[in-house]
């Protein structure tokens, strides 16, 4: 007689509680996501590239980022944000940078919460969009990485899109500079309360400054571009001089990646600076000397 119970074999048993679990706890929830309303199945990693989203609020200003938005309260969550900050009249020809939040002053984490009475709309960005290229560059600088399992990965910018964003920010630094260097001639051609000779030293120590500030700036580009102290000098020397006496005024404006945008930002204040501190020497009249007193009989 066998001592073999099949209905006690440990085999069959864990294949027996394997099998209930599948049907009736592990596929339910499988189904469960998939058909769920605030779950979109194309935003898997099988299914598609990144979705990133644009929250438009009422007040006009937008916030792109990751939308998490389980419907279960008054609230979504927007993750990895950026946002427009007012760039009218600057240096990249773009009406507004680009902003990645977290930097602010109380260094805000774990995503941004939104009253869903804010929000006037929720749009797609377009993976090919200019916010979408400029956050992909961005993350680049920030050495991000998409990550191997994720419901939405992000996209990191390739070489190609990482140079003509560099581009575009050392044109922006020159084109800058040429304005400021504009200015200073225009104040030259002004009657001015000091001699010819006293403006042409004022004039080129401040356009030297200036060139000194070109410099730095494209510095600061090949820091953020991780370049070693040598690699960094040697693109400076190479690049400055290609820049000097071109106004690039007609290419088209691109919105860059924010710690571009803050380099190229910083460049301009710079210059105003300098030009502001010429513009003082060259117009400011001299102070007129006290009469020497007479001596009295």
């Amino acid at each position: 007689m066998s001592l073999y119970d099949p209905e006690r074999d440990r085999v069959r048993l864990a294949g027996r509680w394997l099998r209930w679990s599948l049907r009736w706890v592990a596929l339910p929830v499988i189904l469960g996501i998939f058909v769920s309303a605030n779950v979109d199945f194309r935003s898997l990693p099988l299914f598609g590239p990144e979705r990133m989203s644009a929250v438009l609020f009422l007040d006009g200003q937008a916030y792109f980022g990751h939308v998490d938005d389980s419907g279960e309260n008054g609230t979504l969550t927007l993750r990895d944000v950026y946002y427009f900050k007012n760039s009218e009249g600057g240096p990249t020809g773009v009406a507004v940078g680009l902003v990645r939040r977290g930097t602010e002053a109380h260094e805000p984490a774990d995503g941004m919460r939104i009253n869903r009475d804010r929000v006037l709309a929720i749009e797609r960005v377009g993976n090919g969009s200019a916010v979408a290229q400029a956050i992909q560059v961005e993350r680049e600088l920030m050495h991000a990485s998409p990550g191997n399992v994720s419901l939405n990965r992000t996209t990191v910018g390739t070489p190609s899109a990482l140079a003509a964003q560099r581009v575009a920010a050392e044109h922006d630094i020159a084109r800058a500079w040429s304005a400021a260097v504009d200015q200073l001639r225009k104040l030259n051609d002004l009657v001015l309360p000091v001699t010819k000779s006293e403006a042409q030293a004022i004039t080129e120590k401040a356009v030297a400054d200036l060139r000194t500030v070109r410099r730095n700036r494209l510095a600061a580009i090949a820091n953020e571009l991780g370049m070693s102290a040598a690699d960094t000098d040697a693109y400076v020397r190479a690049t400055d001089p290609v820049l000097e006496g071109q106004s690039f005024a007609n290419e088209p404006a691109i919105l860059l990646a924010p710690d571009f945008d803050a380099i190229v930002t910083r460049a301009a204040e710079l210059y105003t600076q300098v030009g502001d501190a010429a513009a003082k020497q060259l117009t400011e009249p001299k102070p007129t000397p006290a009469p020497t007193p007479s001596a009295r009989p």
